[in-house]
């Protein structure tokens, strides 16, 4: 459990001070609660879930570029690097991400987004994943 609360506070102390922020939900993996602090490149997204095997996960991105698509007002690409960690199942693991997405306002103060990241798990032991999701936010 050492190792998501680490996630946790890297991420939001990388968020900047007066950060937008935005919760809502995700599904995918890890299912269940999305976070955004900040708004565009420098902000930081984090998903918390958990799973039937009762295991908790948690990754996180800092969004190092978010790219408006050509010809939208409102659609964006972004990317950034991340970690991940899955604690209480069979195992515990936990290692780094690439997180790759969509993001697009269908209102002013609500935002959707798919996001795909492949992930590298270096504790416990080494393998491959990858991770998705989509998912709705509100901007508070």
């Amino acid at each position: 459990m050492r190792p998501l609360f680490c996630a946790l506070l890297v991420l939001v102390c990388a968020a900047p001070a007066s950060a937008q922020f935005a919760i809502g939900g995700q599904v995918g993996d890890p299912t269940g609660l999305s976070l955004k602090f900040g708004d565009g490149s420098g902000s930081a997204i984090l998903a918390i879930g958990w799973d039937l095997d009762e295991s908790v996960s948690a990754e996180g991105h800092y969004l190092l570029r978010q790219r408006r698509l050509q010809g939208s007002r409102t659609a964006s690409l972004f990317y950034g690097p991340g970690l991940f960690v899955r604690t209480g199942g069979p195992r515990d693991d936990f290692g780094v991400s690439l997180g790759v997405g969509l993001e697009a306002d269908i209102a002013p103060e609500i935002e959707i987004y798919g996001l795909v990241s492949p992930r590298l798990q270096i504790v416990e032991e080494t393998d491959f994943d990858l991770g998705a999701g989509l998912g709705l936010r509100l901007k508070l």
